[in-house]
């Protein structure tokens, strides 16, 4: 009988564990801090509204289950100091390009439309104190380069 007991409430548990970490993944996207950036390509100036990733867990979760992110939205992901890093695309979405950048906010490296859930490891190719997530594509479509800058107090630069 308690068997039988045990094994009409599995299904129960299994959605209150679901519902568990889902609302546990939704407060740690909502508790992002908010700022916002500028890129500056070789002849205009874009303004981006972002969320920070700052600590292992706000980069834990990063972008993962949205299915929408606003055009000029995204996300910075700050490191301590500049190192070669990696991200990676699990339980993420929507496509993203992701901006490596150095210690004085220079693009290193952009992994374009990288494609949503993919476990590989998109790698910074140099030393990057950050990485920026944008929307997929929107590199190509703003004219966002290697070399580019990003205008951010991180980097030293904010008063350009």
């Amino acid at each position: 009988m308690i068997l039988k007991l045990k094994k009409d409430f599995l299904p129960l548990i299994a959605v209150f564990f679901y519902l568990f970490c889902l609302g546990t993944t939704a407060q740690a996207q909502s508790n992002f801090p908010r700022d916002s950036l500028s890129i500056k390509t070789a002849d205009k100036v874009y303004q981006f509204d972002i969320e920070l990733a700052l600590d292992d867990n706000h980069r834990q979760y990063g972008l993962m289950y949205r299915d929408h992110l606003p055009e000029m939205s995204g996300m910075l992901f700050i490191y301590d100091r500049a190192r070669n890093i990696a991200m990676w695309m699990k339980n993420t979405f929507i496509p993203l390009d992701i901006l490596f950048i150095d210690d004085e906010g220079k693009i290193i490296n952009i992994a374009k439309s990288a494609k949503p859930r993919d476990l590989s490891q998109i790698p910074s190719k140099g030393a990057a104190k950050a990485a920026l997530e944008l929307n997929g594509g929107l590199t190509d479509k703003l004219g966002i380069n290697v070399g580019d800058e990003i205008i951010y107090p991180t980097f030293g630069n904010a008063d350009k």
